[in-house]
């Protein structure tokens, strides 16, 4: 499902249902890492609210930053981006699954403002996308 599509069914249902058909990469051993540029893209509740929540990762293959960026996206809209080094990392094995995938979320630490998400091993990715291919 487009971007554009998942951010109006967000802002007229409040939520988006597509994330079934997305590999779900929430079971992987993974790292909590900090989102990047989210200062202007997430309200004060997002922030606030503690513990465990649905994120997409998403390439974003458009980036007129680089070519290996990738979005992360809460209930259809975008909340930040990984870093450069994470994203140059997985983002060849996120192309392989389809360009987009599901990770579990959380707020911000106390006494920080960047989100966080847990973001599967690069070896964990590796061996779950070589997986689905065969």
């Amino acid at each position: 499902m487009p971007t554009w599509l998942e951010e109006i069914l967000h802002s007229v249902f409040g939520r988006s249902s597509a994330h079934d058909a997305l590999p779900d990469l929430r079971h992987l051993v993974s790292a909590r890492v900090d989102l990047e540029r989210t200062h202007y893209l997430v309200d004060d509740r997002e922030r606030r609210t503690q513990g465990d929540r649905l994120y997409v990762l998403r390439r974003d293959v458009d980036s007129r930053r680089d070519d290996h960026s990738i979005a992360v996206f809460s209930n259809g809209r975008g909340v930040g981006y990984l870093s450069d080094q994470a994203s140059r990392e997985i983002a060849p094995l996120l192309d392989q699954l389809g360009g987009a995938a599901v990770v579990n979320g959380a707020g911000a630490a106390r006494g920080s403002i960047r989100l966080r998400l847990d973001l599967p091993t690069r070896s964990a990715l590796r061996v779950f996308a070589a997986a689905r291919q065969a």
